[in-house]
């Protein structure tokens, strides 16, 4: 993670979902916030576009 002050990032799952997110992280020995900002990053970078000068 950046230098930058860190954040909070609300949104809103179902119970079921935020468990197998959960275990799925704890199975790859990963906390859920490291996880969620590898995904956040994934996807900024399939969905960013270039910008122009």
């Amino acid at each position: 993670m950046d230098k930058e002050k860190p954040v909070f990032v609300r949104a809103r799952v179902s119970q079921k979902l935020r468990a197998k997110f959960k275990a799925a992280c704890a199975l790859e020995g990963k906390g859920i916030n490291d996880v969620l900002n590898e995904l956040i990053e994934k996807w900024l970078e399939e969905h960013e576009r270039p910008r122009g000068k």
